[in-house]
């Protein structure tokens, strides 16, 4: 296996927990915060919601470079 396509698979599996970072790393105390509304409105959970829609966007976004550099690497420097 070359070098390309090892740094290929790191970058799709930094990508994948950082897709996933909203509900693998939630903590209880995130989850209280975020259960406390006021006017059906709780600024906790919509911060924490624009930190995990952003997270999810730059780990699609490394999924796709990842899947990229390997497709390149397999094609480009089999050996």
């Amino acid at each position: 296996m070359n070098a390309v396509v090892v740094a290929g698979l790191v970058i799709s599996l930094v990508a994948s927990f950082l897709i996933g970072y909203g509900r693998i790393f939630r903590t209880k105390g995130t989850i209280h915060e975020e259960s406390k509304t006021s006017g059906h409105y709780n600024i906790k959970e919509a911060h924490h919601r624009l930190v995990e829609t952003r997270m999810a966007q730059a780990g699609a976004v490394l999924l796709v470079a990842g899947f990229a550099m390997q497709l390149v690497g397999n094609i480009f420097f089999e050996s």
